[in-house]
Protein backbone atom coordinates (compact mmCIF):
# COMPACT_ATOMS: atom_id res chain seq x y z
CA UNK A 1 0.00 0.00 0.00
CA UNK A 2 1.26 3.41 -0.92
CA UNK A 3 1.42 5.85 1.92
CA UNK A 4 1.63 10.20 1.53
CA UNK A 5 4.30 11.51 4.04
CA UNK A 6 3.90 14.72 5.75
CA UNK A 7 1.03 16.05 8.43
CA UNK A 8 -2.32 16.98 7.40
CA UNK A 9 -2.08 20.73 8.05
CA UNK A 10 1.40 20.76 6.13
CA UNK A 11 -0.86 19.28 2.77
CA UNK A 12 -4.08 21.80 4.26
CA UNK A 13 -1.52 25.15 3.81
CA UNK A 14 -1.13 24.25 -0.32
CA UNK A 15 -4.91 25.53 -1.07
CA UNK A 16 -4.10 28.86 0.81
CA UNK A 17 -1.86 30.87 -1.79
CA UNK A 18 -4.74 29.31 -4.57
CA UNK A 19 -7.66 30.88 -3.35
CA UNK A 20 -7.18 34.66 -4.57
CA UNK A 21 -6.28 32.80 -8.19
CA UNK A 22 -9.21 29.94 -7.63
CA UNK A 23 -11.55 32.88 -6.92
CA UNK A 24 -10.36 35.63 -10.24
CA UNK A 25 -10.12 32.87 -12.39
CA UNK A 26 -13.90 32.41 -11.61
CA UNK A 27 -15.08 35.78 -11.60
CA UNK A 28 -13.10 36.29 -15.34
CA UNK A 29 -14.85 32.73 -16.31
CA UNK A 30 -18.21 34.06 -15.28
CA UNK A 31 -18.58 37.15 -17.97
CA UNK A 32 -17.74 34.54 -20.40
CA UNK A 33 -21.33 32.46 -19.52
CA UNK A 34 -23.61 32.37 -22.14
CA UNK A 35 -27.44 33.43 -21.74
CA UNK A 36 -29.53 30.34 -19.91
CA UNK A 37 -32.37 28.93 -20.78
CA UNK A 38 -35.77 29.25 -18.77
CA UNK A 39 -35.49 25.81 -17.94
CA UNK A 40 -32.26 25.47 -16.83
CA UNK A 41 -31.13 24.08 -13.70
CA UNK A 42 -28.47 24.14 -10.90
CA UNK A 43 -26.59 21.48 -12.26
CA UNK A 44 -26.88 23.04 -15.91
CA UNK A 45 -25.04 26.45 -14.73
CA UNK A 46 -22.57 24.56 -13.09
CA UNK A 47 -21.70 22.03 -15.81
CA UNK A 48 -21.30 25.12 -18.16
CA UNK A 49 -18.83 27.10 -15.58
CA UNK A 50 -16.93 24.24 -15.28
CA UNK A 51 -16.13 23.53 -19.27
CA UNK A 52 -15.44 27.48 -19.05
CA UNK A 53 -13.25 27.16 -16.14
CA UNK A 54 -10.96 23.99 -17.52
CA UNK A 55 -10.25 25.68 -20.92
CA UNK A 56 -9.48 28.92 -19.21
CA UNK A 57 -7.04 26.77 -16.93
CA UNK A 58 -5.45 25.33 -19.85
CA UNK A 59 -4.60 28.33 -21.36
CA UNK A 60 -2.73 29.96 -18.39
CA UNK A 61 -1.36 26.37 -17.55
CA UNK A 62 -2.46 26.68 -13.79
CA UNK A 63 -1.19 23.91 -11.33
CA UNK A 64 -4.46 22.46 -10.38
CA UNK A 65 -7.51 20.35 -11.81
CA UNK A 66 -10.73 21.44 -12.45
CA UNK A 67 -13.47 18.82 -11.78
CA UNK A 68 -17.02 18.80 -11.27
CA UNK A 69 -18.92 16.64 -9.33
CA UNK A 70 -16.40 14.89 -7.54
CA UNK A 71 -17.51 12.52 -5.13
CA UNK A 72 -14.66 12.55 -1.33
CA UNK A 73 -14.90 9.06 -0.08
CA UNK A 74 -13.85 8.42 3.66
CA UNK A 75 -10.35 6.55 3.26
CA UNK A 76 -11.36 4.44 6.69
CA UNK A 77 -14.71 3.17 5.36
CA UNK A 78 -14.68 3.73 1.68
CA UNK A 79 -18.35 5.70 2.50
CA UNK A 80 -20.06 8.54 -0.08
CA UNK A 81 -20.00 11.41 1.80
CA UNK A 82 -20.51 13.91 -0.89
CA UNK A 83 -21.19 14.78 -4.54
CA UNK A 84 -19.33 18.76 -4.74
CA UNK A 85 -20.15 20.45 -7.61
CA UNK A 86 -16.88 21.85 -8.91
CA UNK A 87 -13.51 21.22 -7.26
CA UNK A 88 -10.01 22.60 -7.62
CA UNK A 89 -7.45 19.80 -6.77
CA UNK A 90 -3.63 20.93 -6.68
CA UNK A 91 -1.40 18.40 -8.26
CA UNK A 92 -0.59 16.45 -5.37
CA UNK A 93 -1.26 12.85 -4.05
CA UNK A 94 -4.20 13.48 -1.40
CA UNK A 95 -7.56 13.16 -2.65
CA UNK A 96 -8.60 15.16 -0.12
CA UNK A 97 -6.95 18.14 -0.52
CA UNK A 98 -9.27 20.60 -2.87
CA UNK A 99 -10.84 23.49 -2.42
CA UNK A 100 -14.50 23.20 -3.07
CA UNK A 101 -16.85 25.35 -4.99
CA UNK A 102 -20.61 24.54 -3.99
CA UNK A 103 -23.12 25.80 -6.63
CA UNK A 104 -26.97 27.15 -5.78
CA UNK A 105 -29.26 29.05 -7.13
CA UNK A 106 -30.10 31.98 -5.61
CA UNK A 107 -33.53 34.76 -6.87
CA UNK A 108 -36.02 32.34 -8.30
CA UNK A 109 -39.22 32.73 -10.34
CA UNK A 110 -41.86 30.46 -8.95
CA UNK A 111 -45.65 30.70 -9.79
CA UNK A 112 -44.97 34.46 -10.97
CA UNK A 113 -43.12 35.13 -7.38
CA UNK A 114 -39.26 35.82 -6.36
CA UNK A 115 -37.66 33.31 -3.95
CA UNK A 116 -34.51 33.94 -2.48
CA UNK A 117 -33.63 30.26 -1.89
CA UNK A 118 -31.27 31.88 1.09
CA UNK A 119 -32.25 29.44 3.89
CA UNK A 120 -31.20 26.69 0.64
CA UNK A 121 -27.61 28.00 -0.07
CA UNK A 122 -27.31 27.90 3.72
CA UNK A 123 -28.83 24.64 5.20
CA UNK A 124 -27.84 22.86 1.70
CA UNK A 125 -24.61 24.57 1.19
CA UNK A 126 -22.59 26.32 3.76
CA UNK A 127 -23.44 23.40 6.47
CA UNK A 128 -22.03 20.88 4.38
CA UNK A 129 -18.79 22.62 4.88
CA UNK A 130 -19.43 23.16 8.81
CA UNK A 131 -19.81 19.32 9.09
CA UNK A 132 -17.27 18.07 7.72
CA UNK A 133 -19.13 16.46 4.74
CA UNK A 134 -17.06 18.75 2.16
CA UNK A 135 -13.33 19.67 2.58
CA UNK A 136 -12.93 18.04 5.59
CA UNK A 137 -8.97 18.08 5.48
CA UNK A 138 -8.35 21.97 4.39
CA UNK A 139 -9.38 25.45 5.76
CA UNK A 140 -11.14 26.66 2.59
CA UNK A 141 -14.28 26.40 0.60
CA UNK A 142 -16.23 28.04 -1.42
CA UNK A 143 -19.81 29.10 -2.51
CA UNK A 144 -21.35 30.40 -6.00
CA UNK A 145 -24.76 32.13 -5.61
CA UNK A 146 -26.48 31.81 -9.51
CA UNK A 147 -28.29 35.16 -9.05
CA UNK A 148 -30.98 34.24 -11.53
CA UNK A 149 -32.52 37.32 -11.49
CA UNK A 150 -29.62 39.67 -11.88
CA UNK A 151 -30.53 41.45 -8.33
CA UNK A 152 -26.61 40.73 -6.20
CA UNK A 153 -27.90 42.99 -3.43
CA UNK A 154 -30.98 41.59 -2.55
CA UNK A 155 -29.72 37.87 -2.90
CA UNK A 156 -26.57 39.10 -0.61
CA UNK A 157 -29.16 40.91 2.15
CA UNK A 158 -30.63 37.40 2.93
CA UNK A 159 -28.52 35.25 2.55
CA UNK A 160 -26.61 37.18 5.50
CA UNK A 161 -30.22 37.05 7.04
CA UNK A 162 -29.87 33.56 6.95
CA UNK A 163 -26.98 32.64 8.39
CA UNK A 164 -27.23 35.01 11.17
CA UNK A 165 -30.27 32.85 11.62
CA UNK A 166 -28.50 29.70 11.45
CA UNK A 167 -25.44 30.73 13.26
CA UNK A 168 -24.91 28.01 15.42
CA UNK A 169 -25.19 25.93 13.28
CA UNK A 170 -22.49 27.30 11.18
CA UNK A 171 -19.64 27.42 14.44
CA UNK A 172 -20.20 31.17 14.24
CA UNK A 173 -19.17 33.75 17.00
CA UNK A 174 -22.45 35.86 17.99
CA UNK A 175 -21.38 38.92 16.49
CA UNK A 176 -19.94 37.30 13.23
CA UNK A 177 -21.98 37.24 9.60
CA UNK A 178 -21.46 37.78 6.27
CA UNK A 179 -18.37 40.19 5.57
CA UNK A 180 -16.17 41.71 2.79
CA UNK A 181 -13.68 39.91 1.23
CA UNK A 182 -10.18 39.78 3.03
CA UNK A 183 -9.00 37.77 -0.34
CA UNK A 184 -10.31 40.00 -3.16
CA UNK A 185 -10.86 43.94 -2.03
CA UNK A 186 -13.70 46.71 -3.78
CA UNK A 187 -16.05 43.81 -5.08
CA UNK A 188 -19.15 43.89 -4.30
CA UNK A 189 -19.81 40.42 -5.79
CA UNK A 190 -17.39 38.80 -3.17
CA UNK A 191 -17.81 37.53 0.74
CA UNK A 192 -16.87 35.87 3.61
CA UNK A 193 -17.77 34.19 6.38
CA UNK A 194 -15.30 32.68 9.64
CA UNK A 195 -16.77 29.35 10.91
CA UNK A 196 -15.88 27.18 13.87
CA UNK A 197 -15.00 23.26 13.34
CA UNK A 198 -14.36 21.22 15.53
CA UNK A 199 -10.89 21.33 15.50
CA UNK A 200 -9.76 24.23 13.79
CA UNK A 201 -11.05 27.21 12.08
CA UNK A 202 -12.93 27.44 8.53
CA UNK A 203 -13.34 30.11 5.61
CA UNK A 204 -15.75 30.03 3.59
CA UNK A 205 -15.42 32.50 -0.02
CA UNK A 206 -18.77 33.93 -1.18
CA UNK A 207 -19.68 34.82 -5.02
CA UNK A 208 -22.67 36.04 -5.84
CA UNK A 209 -22.68 35.84 -9.59
CA UNK A 210 -25.41 37.47 -11.57
CA UNK A 211 -26.71 35.07 -14.19
CA UNK A 212 -26.76 36.60 -17.57
CA UNK A 213 -30.36 38.05 -18.36
CA UNK A 214 -31.99 36.57 -22.03
CA UNK A 215 -32.06 39.32 -24.34
CA UNK A 216 -35.52 39.99 -25.54
CA UNK A 217 -36.04 39.85 -29.60
CA UNK A 218 -36.77 43.29 -31.00
CA UNK A 219 -39.01 42.90 -33.81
Amino acid sequence: MTRVFGSPKKWADLIDPMVPTILYLVLDCWTQMPEPDDTDHEDDITVRLCKILRQNRTARDLPFQIDPQMVELEPEEGNQTGRMDITFRPLVAREDIYFCLEGKLLNVIQNGRRRSLASEYVKQGMVRFISGKYSKAVLHGGMAGYVRDGDTKHAISRVALNIKKQGAALGMESDGGLASSSVIENDDRVRETNHKRKTHRFLIHHLFLPVPIRSELVL
